[in-house]
């Protein structure tokens, strides 16, 4: 994945990634609200996008109504990233910012990690999806996230998989536009760092 633009006037795309229970939904929102109060243009999107009619499945199926295949899971939840790849990039194109909670990152350290499917094979379903210009991986003890309020609901929310999917995580952090923010801090003071 890379992240060169050549469009000085393009929105930035920005991910928060992150295991579960994280942070990241409050700090989509706190990122968009500081972009917003300075004038930018700004939109916030989030994977597994519920609202689509793949997002709908994806949805049966971490709330454990509905059961997949692994290779069908990965597959669905690339699908859902690009029902919206279009949307993204226009809004890029037109100089509006996007920020994101969850990204492809997600799809691969999900898929990998905690249901063993082959690195390459899931890395590999993500490309031509719009590349990020800034990753922040809010980085957690697993003790603490695993502590908070609806920890348990979803497929994955166990200590097991958020380990393996942890590990998975932090092989993306060689990436130029990845950055580790200590997200056991208060809220407000996790981004400054970034």
């Amino acid at each position: 994945m890379c992240c060169a633009h050549k469009n000085e006037n393009r929105g930035a795309f920005i991910v928060l990634e992150g295991t579960d229970r994280s942070g990241k939904t409050l700090q989509c929102q706190k990122i968009y609200d500081y972009l917003i109060s300075i004038g930018r243009k700004c939109i916030k999107t989030e994977f597994p996008n519920r609202s689509t009619d793949v997002g709908k499945l994806l949805d049966g199926y971490l709330r454990k109504t509905i059961k997949l295949a692994p290779e069908v899971s990965h597959l669905l939840f690339t699908a859902n990233r690009w029902e919206l790849n279009d949307y993204i990039e226009k809004n890029l194109q037109n100089g509006v910012d996007v920020v994101c909670d969850r990204y492809s990152f997600s799809g691969i350290a999900y898929s990998s990690g905690a249901i063993n499917l082959d690195y390459e094979w899931c890395k590999s379903k993500e490309q031509g999806l719009v590349s990020p210009d800034l990753v922040i991986f809010l980085d957690i003890n697993l003790s603490l996230s695993s502590s908070r309020s609806g920890f348990g609901d979803e497929i994955y929310e166990n200590i097991k998989d958020q380990n393996n999917v942890y590990e998975v995580y932090q092989s993306f952090s060689n990436y130029s536009f990845w950055n580790n923010i200590d997200a056991s801090q208060d809220p407000d003071v996790s981004l400054k760092n970034c």
